[in-house]
């Protein structure tokens, strides 16, 4: 088509004859076809040849090795180092987001921690206030024992002691210090004044009866004595330290012995508590057994009492000021607040009174409670633990109660077994 292209189309469509035409056509077209050597056939091979050679050439060679190749290799070059720049970038973007996301739970963590690990204010009063509460409770029953024993030597009549010489001697020793101490001498219609005489010469004299009205007939008012104030001093477990009984010991004494045995056993001589020969055990001794049984009865009775005392009786006074500071956030003056406890000592019952009672009777305690979730936990446990002591207290006293049921119900069958053994009496005689 390049050939006929190139032959014809320079060809006038207008030829001055159609014979001149066809004629040059054929003579032309012959030529091409006959000179190989030096016709147009031949240099229009040896040109596209050469042509093509040149293109192949300048394609290869030129274009592609000397431009295009150089080029894309320099952009390849570029482009993995722009993608690795990337990729840095990016890798630089994901420690940076996971740094900061590390140090946004660090922060979370940490003022997590600083919130739950501070406690409050309202925390520290329960450990405060429960400072050296478990040597006030030890030296509560230590007194209670301490009382107890007391009560058995008097009744007992060891040395030492007030009944060491009988009943008399007890009597003696209790009327002398009801004259000076607690007699009121107007009662039973003002006709105490030869009884609370302290000379005792028939003639009423100056000094008769109590000298300090706030102590007037202590020794039988339970109220005054044991069931109002928070603390007794009272102090059994270092008693050397005072060189005379406190007004408190000497009413308490006082008060027991009306209460428990004060009507004492005519105790039996040693004489009497002899063997006989040929006899197990004598009448005598029989009858010593029964008043020690009597004595072990009325210990169980006694022992609620001494309990009650031994919770009030001084402590450790390990929370002394802490106790006076928390009576006076509820408006409690200062000096009240110190008679309210009554001593630098403060017992386990006034210990308990604060962080059972008054510790809940504040305002701040309730505002306290808008704290963090930990503080609130806290607070509860504290709670639970105060509520666990109470009720352990409570449990002891449930125990007391049914010690003194046992000693009811056991005289209860005392005396059926009292009238069996006397039916079996009598029924033995009415066979012989």
């Amino acid at each position: 088509m390049v050939l006929a292209i190139t032959v014809i189309m320079p060809r006038p469509a207008n030829a001055l004859c159609e014979f001149c035409v066809k004629g040059v056509v054929e003579s032309e077209l012959q030529q091409w076809a006959t000179d190989i050597q030096g016709g147009t056939y031949w240099r229009l091979t040896r040109f596209v040849r050469s042509e093509m050679t040149a293109q192949k050439i300048w394609l290869v060679s030129i274009l592609w090795e000397d431009n295009l190749l150089p080029a894309m290799m320099l952009m390849a070059d570029q482009l993995t180092a722009v993608a690795m720049q990337q990729m840095q970038i990016i890798g630089t973007f994901m420690d940076a987001k996971h740094q900061l996301e590390t140090q946004q739970v660090l922060q979370k963590i940490a003022a997590r921690t600083h919130k739950d690990y501070h406690p409050s204010i309202g925390l520290c009063d329960f450990g405060t206030a429960a400072k050296s509460l478990a040597m006030s409770e030890r030296k509560a029953d230590l007194t209670s024992v301490l009382f107890a024993q007391r009560s058995q030597d008097r009744q007992l009549g060891a040395v030492n002691t007030a009944s060491a010489l009988g009943e008399d001697s007890d009597k003696e020793s209790r009327i002398r210090q009801f004259r000076e101490k607690f007699c009121q001498r107007h009662d039973n219609n003002d006709g105490l004044n030869i009884l609370c005489d302290w000379d005792q010469d028939g003639v009423p004299g100056p000094m008769i009866g109590g000298q300090e009205p706030e102590r007037l007939n202590k020794d039988i008012d339970f109220v005054r004595v044991v069931d109002k104030p928070w603390t007794i001093k009272i102090d059994m477990l270092y008693p050397s330290l005072r060189e005379v009984l406190t007004d408190e010991e000497e009413e308490i004494f006082a008060l027991a012995g009306n209460l428990y045995a004060h009507q004492l056993f005519i105790r039996p001589p040693a004489r009497a508590l002899q063997s006989l020969p040929g006899e197990r055990i004598t009448n005598m001794q029989k009858i010593y057994l029964d008043m020690r049984s009597v004595i072990a009865k009325r210990s169980v009775a006694e022992n609620s009492f001494n309990a009650i005392v031994g919770l009030k009786a001084e402590g450790s006074g390990g929370s002394t000021d802490y106790l006076i500071a928390m009576l006076q956030e509820l408006g409690v003056s200062y000096d009240v607040a110190t008679s309210m406890l009554r001593t630098i000592l403060p017992s386990y019952y006034a210990q308990m009174e604060v962080m059972t009672k008054k510790i809940y009777q504040k305002p701040d305690f309730y505002t306290n409670l808008y704290d963090t979730p930990a503080n609130v936990d806290r607070k509860e446990v504290a709670m639970q633990a105060i509520g666990l002591m109470q009720k352990f207290d409570i449990f002891k006293s449930y125990l007391r109660n049914e010690a003194s049921l046992s000693v009811l119900l056991e005289m209860e069958v005392v005396q059926l077994q009292n009238e069996i053994e006397n039916e079996l009496n009598q029924m033995v005689g009415e066979g012989d």
